[in-house]
């Protein structure tokens, strides 16, 4: 992650993508733990804002580009993280290698919050994720009635 910005994003309706990994996923739902960051992610939660990219492009450069592993993208609001009390920030990922950069990248940033507090707000987060429903890659058409 880049340097610390001061700068908060104020947009509470733009949507704010986030990749989650195969194994916090259960019946087709994410779990709380792909919305907590993990010790190395030093309290700030990688995510992707809408206003610079799609749900597609970059569940694209995550799995492709990147090379990680993802079951899809879903997406929590400005609004939502701020609800939370968890300031979302541009972090713009410019530096090399250059295959790795990144200008939609922003961070929700957990620092502060306690591990408890963390897991509370990650629930919340994980459910306005769940109700707003993947977003990429989109759910296979239902099986037509017979």
């Amino acid at each position: 992650m880049s340097d610390d910005s001061p700068e908060i994003l104020a947009d509470d309706a733009e949507l704010l993508y986030r990749q989650v990994h195969p194994s916090f996923v259960r019946d087709g739902r994410p779990s709380s733990q792909a919305f907590r960051p993990t010790p190395k992610d030093e309290n700030k939660l990688s995510v992707a804002r809408a206003a610079r990219t799609t749900a597609q492009a970059a569940y694209e450069h995550f799995t492709g580009t990147l090379g990680l592993a993802s079951a899809g993208t879903w997406g929590i609001t400005v609004g939502e993280c701020g609800q939370q009390g968890l300031p979302a920030r541009p972090d713009p990922l410019t530096s090399p290698p250059a295959k790795a950069a990144d200008l939609a990248h922003a961070v929700i940033d957990f620092t502060g919050v306690s591990k408890s507090q963390a897991e509370a707000k990650a629930t919340r987060l994980a459910r306005g994720a769940v109700a707003r429903g993947r977003l990429h890659p989109p759910p296979p058409p239902a099986a037509p009635a017979s």
